[in-house]
């Protein structure tokens, strides 16, 4: 006898690769939508470099007397890219680390006060055009300086000489220290104001005694400049006093 067997089990059906397949994107869809969905906050929350060099380069302009510089340009250097300061909720401060004195560098301080403080220290360049006063000629040591024997030329920030001067009128009847050629920048090192009383230089002494003016011979022991207090010597007593130059030729005491 023939008996056959009858079961409930179902025979397996072979998986079909391409519904793994397609599961497989969708939800790699689904996790990429997801992650679009949530807002960007880490970078929002940390400060630009580029407005951080933006205003040092500000502050530095800031601190120059334009009235002496010319075409004048704060270039503030390239900060660490790695940097991750955190977005200040106030605004930004800045602050100098030292005095400019016509250098073209200087260190610009930029700090955050607020809830997550940092300090950043960013340095500049500044170039300018400078004026300078130099000679127009060459002199000798003594000469008492005019404004031909000067002209004003301008000179970058960066190549500035030493104690310069920029305004012909600043020099205008000094004397020389030292010879100059032509072409040389004058400076202060370079220059003195002009004695009007030499030493031994006779003069006429002024002195108020009892309501009186009183004229006397004197010699000058000192070199001087008008206003300066010089000992001067009486030629008729032989005494020493202090007096005071008024002119090339006049000094005055009070007796």
């Amino acid at each position: 006898m023939n008996v056959t067997l009858l079961t409930d089990k179902k025979t397996p059906t072979a998986m079909n690769p391409f519904s793994v397949t397609s599961n497989y994107y969708l939800g790699l869809l689904g996790l990429l939508l997801c992650l679009c969905g949530i807002p960007n906050s880490y970078a929002e929350e940390v400060e630009s470099l580029d407005s951080i060099r933006l205003i040092a380069e500000d502050h530095a302009l800031a601190q120059i007397d334009h009235s002496q510089f010319e075409d004048a340009v704060a270039t503030a250097g390239s900060l660490d890219t790695r940097l991750q300061l955190k977005k200040c909720n106030i605004p930004l401060e800045t602050f100098s680390t030292g005095t400019m004195n016509n250098t073209s560098r200087m260190t610009v301080g930029v700090r955050c006060s607020g809830l997550n403080p940092w300090t950043l220290y960013v340095p500049v360049t500044i170039s300018a055009l400078v004026n300078v006063v130099f000679t127009s000629r060459a002199l000798t040591r003594g000469a008492l300086l005019d404004a031909e024997d000067l002209e004003v030329q301008q000179v970058p920030l960066n190549k500035l000489p030493i104690g310069y001067l920029s305004d012909p009128s600043q020099v205008t009847n000094f004397e020389l220290i030292r010879p100059l050629n032509v072409g040389a920048p004058i400076t202060l090192s370079a220059v003195r104001p002009r004695n009007i009383v030499r030493q031994g230089q006779e003069v006429i002494i002024k002195a108020q005694i009892a309501g009186l003016q009183v004229r006397m011979t004197g010699q000058a022991l000192k070199n001087g400049q008008s206003g300066d207090l010089i000992p001067v010597r009486n030629l008729r007593s032989g005494r020493t006093i202090e007096a005071t130059i008024l002119n090339k030729s006049t000094v005055s005491v009070n007796l």
